[in-house]
């Protein structure tokens, strides 16, 4: 028999109330609600079912009557629902329980609420329950514990420092990297002020940015600041500081900060390096020299911001003039700076010494007692003689070219080892060598000899070298000797077809007119 939903009501405390008002509102709740509600006898065969699982499960509650749920659900879930049904009228107390019934569209899990029915003597005589469709807001708790996971992940993955703030500006969490940063383990700030680290720092007539975005201010960036770490010491910090808001109200706030140490070091560094840089940029020629026969022009490009690399014109003071082309090992601040002591100490050995050879012998032991070890200096020395229309010169570890007016190029091959290495090293003077117009002296650093081409389809590179060096050369001699360097960087750029220099250039050109 099928029992109304008012006669199943009257079993309860509530059985005062007129029956005309159980009908309607039985009717409105239990026909119309989105739960599944049903009722079981002790025998766990359904006495009654709503709309709704009617129409979930497409049957009638006429046909459920006298049925139990091995004849509608598989064994499984049968046996699961049974075991819950079963608690009730053994405890006589109401339970809840999550259970998963089949739907058209796949499984969806139920929030379920059973409860007895009480006779008038206060025996149970039968089990209700409501089941509440949960799969939904199930499927939105699962997204969001994975992503809640997600951005742990995150958290404890990312290099930065990132703290969050109560609206009190007390700690709620503090991830790995900012722990490591401020020195504190895992929670050991947790619920603590941030003035365990953060310094406020109060420009005038403003607030501390921090108070000022707990107080509902918009997200802000502070770059120059410092927090303290657990051991007193500070680190200086930049930081992006969000707000956290709900609806209208802020209700705390994010810090994302990160150290910048290794930035101000670098700052430090380039700032170094650029005034190395004009120290060095003012010691190299300002002018061309003018000799009476030659037309000379030196360039040289640095690959960073200072340079190994120099080039110097020394007048000597019986009325000579010693070009010099000259390279120390290794790139940046170090090699800078030994080529200031090079070009300083061959000046100072020049205004006494007229013999290029000697003067790069006492040069070397200069070298060999000051530079660190490992490094190193190649240098190529031209003494040119105006009257003679001739020169000599002295190499070491360095090496030069001739183009004849001939269009013979003649190689000028080092006549002593490299500077700074060896005590006591000679240091010869080549023979002296007639020139005539049209005669032209290429002195060059390794920069563009080992100019690196871009590979070529079978994975092999070239070298730029001399003989592209003099060919370049040979190709613009009627131009001036500017001009020819100019093309000479030119070419070399273009051989390189875009790829980074490397090292320092420098090159001199000398004409003979």
């Amino acid at each position: 028999m099928r029992l109304r939903a008012t006669e199943i009501m009257r079993h309860t405390n509530h059985s005062h109330l007129p029956n005309h008002m159980w009908d309607e509102l039985a009717r409105e709740i239990v026909e119309h609600t989105s739960a599944v509600i049903y009722v079981k006898d002790l025998s766990y065969c359904y006495l009654f079912v709503n709309r709704q699982f009617e129409e979930l499960f497409d049957v009638t509650c006429e046909a459920m009557v006298g049925r139990n749920d091995y004849d509608l659900f598989s064994p499984v879930l049968a046996d699961e629902f049974r075991q819950n049904d079963e608690v009730v009228p053994k405890t006589g107390e109401s339970m809840k329980c999550e259970e998963v019934a089949p739907h058209r569209d796949g499984p969806h899990t139920y929030l379920s609420v059973k409860f007895p029915l009480l006779d008038n003597t206060g025996k149970v005589f039968a089990v209700a329950g409501i089941s509440t469709d949960i799969t939904e807001s199930r499927q939105t708790q699962r997204e969001m514990e994975s992503l809640h996971r997600h951005y742990e992940v995150i958290l404890e993955s990312v290099g930065d420092g990132v703290c969050g703030l109560d609206p009190e500006g007390r700690i709620t969490f503090l991830n790995p990297a900012g722990g490591r940063l401020l020195g504190y383990a895992a929670d050991e700030l947790k619920g603590k002020c941030r003035t365990q680290f953060v310094v406020e720092r109060r420009k005038a007539a403003q607030p501390c940015p921090v108070e000022a975005v707990l107080n509902g201010g918009a997200a802000c960036q502070v770059t120059d600041t410092v927090f303290r770490r657990k051991d007193g010491t500070y680190i200086p910090v930049e930081y992006v500081l969000s707000p956290k808001r709900d609806g209208d109200h802020t209700v705390g706030a994010v810090i994302a900060f990160r150290d910048v140490s290794d930035r101000i070091e670098r700052l430090r560094t380039e700032q170094e390096l650029l005034a190395a840089r004009a120290v060095q940029q003012a010691l190299y020629p300002k002018s061309d020299p003018r000799r009476k026969g030659f037309e000379i022009c030196g360039i040289t490009h640095p690959a960073s911001l200072t340079s190994g690399d120099y080039y110097d014109y020394i007048p000597t003071r019986d009325g000579g003039l010693v070009i010099v082309v000259g390279d120390v090992s290794g790139h940046g601040l170090g090699p800078a700076l030994e080529m200031v002591e090079t070009r300083a100490s061959l000046r100072t050995i020049l205004h006494y010494e007229t013999d290029i050879g000697e003067a790069l012998k006492r040069l070397n032991q200069v070298l060999e007692s000051d530079l660190p070890e490992g490094m190193f200096v190649t240098l190529f020395a031209v003494r040119l003689d105006s009257e003679r229309r001739s020169m000599v010169y002295t190499s070491a570890g360095h090496q030069a070219n001739i183009l004849f007016r001939s269009d013979k190029v003649t190689r000028l091959d080092s006549t002593g080892t490299v500077l700074g290495i060896f005590e006591g090293s000679p240091y010869p003077t080549a023979s002296e060598i007639q020139l005539h117009s049209g005669d032209m002296i290429v002195l060059a650093t390794d920069g563009i000899m080992e100019q690196i081409s871009p590979p070529n389809e079978a994975g092999q590179t070239e070298l730029y070298g001399w003989d592209r060096t003099m060919q370049c050369v040979r190709q613009h001699r009627h131009r001036p000797a500017e001009e020819i360097l100019e093309r000479l960087c030119q070419d070399v750029r273009r051989f390189a077809k875009g790829a980074p220099q490397k090292d320092d250039v420098t090159a001199v050109v000398i004409k003979v007119l």
